[in-house]
């Protein structure tokens, strides 16, 4: 069965890959997990559990520890010291083969749940009897004044502050007293959970419900009883509502089309959306491809001045069984995408060359019309029948015509070989080049394109890297290194065709035109005289031009060959479809959480991404590393 039988696009996440992430947070991001009072910031060694910390960690220098503020002292303005650790965070995604349930969560895990287990522990850092015997009694701090009801001239009543002398010489806020011994707590913490969409349609959000909760051999049952009821409140009321997830709305990509996206209906054949089974989180979603935004411009024929990306090589998968992340397209919501950027693509470009006894040049604007797309059991696409159609395709012609000199003759000879009256004489084509003409020849010419595709990832250092980085210093000077998805030509056809034969009439008709032009002021008598002198017209043209029999392989050889028409037309749409850049480069490894201030980003490697492509849709997969 096809990932993608019952929607457009399929998501999922292995809880494997899900845990490596856990993994690398707490190891490159201690902080967020770790959290202490100024004394555990110190002395990270006190805690109640080692930090496994990523060594370029504390090569960094970045804390182990987040500071938290002491824990007050009720009715006094002291506090105490005390650590707070998560040191495990770990998800099993039904059917459940990592974490064992306690019996008060009804194991075995029930089906489209996912189970979490997190250890913690808790520190508080008694303060010895004989330093506690030597403290002062220091009150409470207000941190506002008190406050008076006063009654206006009007017989309203209104709070005002009341300001006295304690409130004005009230004792320091917080005296932090020194740690003794460190009594820690360590428990184990497991809970469940289920994932639904909610909300009205096209405003849907990912949310989670909890389905229980239970923290292990926590005595008496009562207090255990009452934490538990406290920490269902926090992740219910406060952990899963900033959890949910919006459903992805593109209103643009690059300007070519736009995206809605949301999640496929459940049905009969689909049953569940979120889907928790198999080890994995699951997500269906239905795909509509509409028109995007342009900005008026049709593109120029440059090629920007971003550097051209590192050249990649293949790279095999070294491990086997179930990816920590899939991503499926169905062969509808490809061919969806493939009209949305045929529809969204617009170049424009000229060239012109000098060819000896002429010139040619021409500027052209094109877009896309027709084709389709299929995915090929053999794993290449096939384009076929995509036509290239011209807004603009002017065509201009600069024809350098041999000097030809009229009249000058000797009218009335005298003798000794002498002549005493002439004609009057000029001379023709003494510019170069002599007639310029341009033909609009867009409404009669068409490219078709047809072309079998390969779908491949490649793997490329970052050229500007050196021996010396490592993989933090590389993000963080801009220089990762990347998975390339490129889209490759295996063949492109290109046939020009629909020169329609009123193009030679229109070339004869331009010449002709210019030749009146030059001719200027001269009789209709005289330019046909001069015209029978030069002979045919088209004839002479003709010769200069090597035009031939046939005007559609001339234009065909002037346009592609002389001119690299062609080689504009294949470079933009070849670029379009991501044969010269890739489609996409995904950094190596992958930010997870970026840097923050002094701390280091959090990143995980991409061990493989591969892209596959069948007859029915087309997968990303991907394994982590760490």
């Amino acid at each position: 069965m096809a990932l993608t039988d019952h929607s457009d696009i399929y998501v999922a996440v292995h809880d494997a890959g899900i845990n490596r992430i856990a993994h690398a947070v707490f190891r490159q991001r201690p902080s967020l997990v770790n959290l202490g009072t100024v004394g555990f910031v110190r002395n990270p060694e006190r805690l109640c559990e080692k930090i496994d910390a990523h060594p370029v960690v504390t090569q960094r220098g970045n804390p182990l520890v987040g500071l938290v503020p002491g824990l007050p002292v009720a009715l006094t303005s002291y506090t105490v010291e005390y650590c707070f650790q998560v040191t495990t965070l770990q998800l099993d995604v039904h059917p459940g083969n990592i974490i064992s349930l306690p019996p008060q969560l009804n194991p075995p895990l029930a089906p489209q749940m996912m189970a979490v287990q997190a250890g913690a522990c808790f520190g508080y850092g008694c303060p010895s009897p004989d330093l506690v015997a030597k403290l002062p009694y220091l009150p409470a701090a207000s941190d506002k004044p008190a406050i008076q009801m006063r009654q206006n001239a009007d017989g309203r009543f209104v709070a005002t502050p009341q300001v006295n002398d304690r409130q004005i010489d009230k004792p320091p806020r917080e005296v932090m007293i020194p740690a003794g011994e460190l009594l820690c707590t360590c428990l184990d913490i497991f809970g469940t959970l289920g994932f639904d969409f909610i909300g009205p349609l096209g405003h849907q959000r990912l949310a989670g419900r909890l389905g229980g909760i239970e923290i292990v051999d926590l005595a008496p049952t009562s207090l255990e009883d009452s934490i538990e009821c406290y920490l269902s409140l926090v992740v219910k009321l406060g952990v899963l509502p900033k959890l949910q997830i919006p459903i992805i709305q593109f209103s643009t990509v690059t300007g070519l089309f736009s995206l809605e996206v949301e999640p496929t209906p459940n049905s009969a054949a689909l049953p569940f959306n979120p889907a928790l089974e198999d080890d994995q989180f699951k997500v269906f979603l239905d795909l509509a491809v509409g028109p995007g935004q342009t900005s008026g411009g049709g593109g120029g024929s440059g090629g920007g001045s971003s550097p051209p990306p590192d050249p990649g090589v293949v790279r095999g998968r070294t491990r086997t069984g179930i990816f920590d992340a899939t991503a499926a397209l169905s062969e509808k919501a490809v061919q969806e995408l493939f009209i949305g950027v045929r529809d969204g693509f617009s170049k424009s470009g000229s060239g012109s060359k000098d060819l000896g006894p002429f010139s040619v040049s021409y500027a052209a604007e094109v877009h896309l019309e027709n084709g389709s797309i299929d995915l090929r059991s053999d794993g290449s696409i096939a384009i076929k029948e995509l036509d290239v159609a011209f807004n603009t395709l002017e065509f201009c012609l600069g024809l350098d015509i041999p000097k030809i000199c009229i009249g000058g003759f000797c009218i009335i000879g005298i003798p000794f070989d002498g002549c005493l009256v002439h004609a009057p004489s000029f001379c023709l084509f003494e510019d170069d080049p002599d007639i310029e003409l341009c033909l609009d020849l867009a409404p009669f010419v068409r490219i078709e394109l047809s072309a079998t595709l390969e779908a491949l990832t490649k793997y490329a250092v970052n050229s500007a890297r050196t021996a010396a980085m490592n993989d933090w210093d590389a993000i963080e000077a801009g220089l990762p290194n990347h998975w390339q998805i490129y889209i490759d030509p295996i063949t492109l056809d290109v046939d020009l065709f629909d020169v329609a034969d009123i193009v030679r009439n229109l070339l004869e008709d331009a010449v002709d035109a210019a030749l009146d032009t030059i001719l200027g002021p001269l009789p209709g008598w005289a330019k046909d005289l001069i015209k029978a002198i030069l002979g045919p017209v088209i004839d002479l043209i003709g010769d200069i031009l090597d035009l031939g029999d046939d005007i559609e392989e001339w234009l065909s050889d002037k346009l592609g060959v002389s001119l690299g028409l062609f080689n504009f037309i294949l470079t933009a749409v070849a670029d379009h479809l991501a044969k010269g850049h890739p489609l996409a480069q995904i950094p190596d490894p992958l930010t997870i959480l970026p840097a923050d201030g002094t701390l280091i980003p959090v990143l995980v490697p991409i061990e493989f991404l591969g892209l596959h492509v069948d007859d029915v849709e087309m997968a990303l997969e991907v394994d982590l590393g760490g």
